[in-house]
């Protein structure tokens, strides 16, 4: 059996674009969390589970997250 010379470069690719999007992902949260109107030390909090959990952090900080509520429609 042969083996494809393209797989190898399909798994880089693909684990590549995963990398980059766990970037994106880590970046937007820690400049959210920055942002964010929260106390310091619930800032540290969330920043420490963002880093330690780099895919679930970002994930509970998209759900936790305080949300801007917009008065003006009112």
């Amino acid at each position: 059996m042969s083996e494809n010379p393209l797989l190898p470069a399909a798994y880089d690719v693909i684990w590549s674009g995963v990398v980059v999007l766990l970037v994106v992902l880590l970046i937007w949260a820690m400049v959210s969390i920055a942002r964010s109107g929260l106390d310091p030390r619930v800032r540290l909090v969330w920043a420490m589970i963002v880093l330690l959990l780099p895919v679930v952090g970002p994930i509970c900080w998209l759900i936790a997250r305080p949300q801007k509520s917009d008065t003006s429609l009112s």
